[in-house]
């Protein structure tokens, strides 16, 4: 009531106004000014909508007996559950690799590295001038433990509609289309102008520290240079931002940072019967939550700008206004999407608390209470200026921080030229009429490890997905479409034609 009274005062002031000295010309300037910005704002606004096209996504259909195959390959390579670190496994998966794709691996070189990654060349016609190719996935899954599946989850189960495992969709999917795509082509007798190097990681889940880092070792000795690398990561999506009327194609042109931190409390110990004032981990729920209340400053970078205009059509209203007058409403745009998480997330550095520990039992004051933070680190932030951040705000609490790990957030590739339209022109070909919209991974991928190795990265998972299936990754009933993953190897073949 008081924001209402408060109002329906300000307009009897400003009636009033028109009966008192130069209280009408001045009236009528605020009046006339107020009417230019609606102007304005409709004008814009209206621009925006009349971009506004209703899109879908046009599968292109291969031939069943194709299709057919590469499902049951990806169903095959599903069973062998290669969890990150188990090297038996890891060694199946090969083996089982080279008696799936034959030609593959009698006509790629293959270079195997001691960690159990895969380096593969395929060798071009042209002599020389064009710079090679890389394209990446890894073979490594997360584990399973804990999780609530419907059915086995290295069934590698086949049904009317999907592929169901364990890698399904991150990113066996990956793996097994690039090597169809050449098999096939292979087969054909095609054979690519330039040279195509494929980079199968091992343990891109937690780190790539012995797979792609091995490889980009391996690059580094051959003196490579890529024109551009392709690797795993977001996706065709059929309901952008939640709007079925709204397909899109995401393509990753940067990956955020990511570090880890540590908040550590020491105090004296003792009986839980006779507890101070505030314990070790009173007073670190007190640093939790004032991280929490206290997000880092939010930036529109260019890349997301553009991202939101191309994004505009899928947003309500509201949404639309904020984008299509920018950047005099970024404080507005802000605000409205502060509860869209995918949205909200890439204006910002974001910091999460995902452990924490405190007494032995629970009759035990603890001596030292620990938490951790994970930060994903927007381009402009670095983990030191994150690290200082944290500090600053709790420099009045006996909380230690020290950062424990650190990635620095990826160079942004730029989305205009030759080498951008090359991907989305090969979307454009396979998946029809559908917005290619240039974003930000909020995820890390393997190619943290090869920036040095070309300027244009890209991280495009091919595979037309629903939102509910692709949070299916990493949790239970991972699983893929099986026209889905039938047209993301015809993207893949498509693309390797134009190179």
């Amino acid at each position: 009531m008081t924001f209402l009274n408060d109002l329906i005062a300000s307009f009897r002031i400003f009636y009033s106004n028109f009966n008192a000295a130069y209280g009408r010309l001045i009236n009528t300037v605020l009046l006339c000014l107020v009417l230019f910005v609606l102007a304005v704002v409709a004008v814009r606004t209206l621009r925006l909508n009349r971009r506004i096209r209703r899109t879908e996504v046009g599968l292109e259909m291969p031939q069943p007996p194709r299709q057919q195959a590469w499902c049951q390959a990806l169903s095959q390579a599903i069973q062998i559950p290669t969890v990150t670190g188990d090297t038996a496994q890891m060694e199946a998966l090969y083996q089982w690799l080279q008696t799936q794709f034959p030609t593959v691996f009698s006509s790629l070189e293959t270079t195997r590295l001691p960690s159990g990654a895969l380096l593969l060349r395929w060798r071009g016609t042209a002599t020389g001038g064009q710079k090679p190719v890389l394209l990446c996935a890894h073979m490594d899954v997360v584990p399973v433990e804990g999780q609530a599946w419907s059915a086995d989850p290295f069934s590698g189960k086949i049904d009317e509609e999907f592929v169901h495992g364990r890698g399904a969709l991150d990113c066996k999917n990956v793996l097994v289309g690039l090597l169809c795509a050449v098999e096939d082509l292979l087969q054909e007798g095609f054979q690519p102008s330039r040279d195509l190097y494929f980079a199968f990681g091992c343990d891109e889940e937690t780190g790539g520290e012995q797979g792609a880092k091995a490889i980009a070792a391996e690059l580094r000795r051959q003196g490579l240079a890529f024109e551009f690398i392709l690797d795993e990561g977001s996706n065709i999506t059929t309901e952008h931002l939640g709007n079925k009327n709204f397909p899109a194609a995401l393509v990753g042109v940067a990956e955020k940072g990511a570090a880890t931190y540590q908040l550590t409390v020491h105090t004296k110990g003792g009986h839980a019967a006779m507890p101070p004032a505030h314990t070790a981990v009173g007073i670190l729920a007190e640093a939790v939550c004032r991280l929490e209340a206290a997000p880092m400053h939010k930036r529109l970078l260019p890349v997301m700008r553009q991202c939101l205009d191309f994004s505009a059509p899928a947003l309500g209203l509201a949404g639309r206004i904020c984008v299509a007058n920018l950047p005099f409403t970024r404080p507005l745009l802000y605000h409205f999407t502060r509860h869209n998480d995918q949205l909200s997330s890439l204006l910002h550095t974001t910091l999460a608390v995902t452990q924490c520990s405190g007494a032995p039992t629970a009759n035990v004051l603890p001596e030292t209470a620990q938490a951790t933070i994970n930060a994903r680190l927007l381009q402009g932030d670095s983990g030191q200026s994150v690290l200082e951040y944290i500090q600053a705000l709790l420099a009045d609490l006996p909380v230690t921080v020290e950062m424990v790990s650190c990635v620095e957030p990826s160079a942004i590739t730029e989305s205009m030229g030759p080498i951008y339209q090359t991907i989305t022109s090969t979307v454009g070909e396979v998946f029809g009429r559908l917005p290619c919209i240039p974003t930000i991974m909020p995820a890390g991928t393997d190619t943290k490890h090869y920036g040095e190795f070309s300027s244009h990265i890209f991280r495009f998972l091919p595979f037309p997905c629903d939102p509910q299936t692709f949070s299916t990754i990493h949790g239970a009933d991972e699983r893929i479409r099986c026209q889905s993953f039938g047209a993301g190897v015809a993207f893949y073949e498509a693309l390797m034609r134009k190179l």
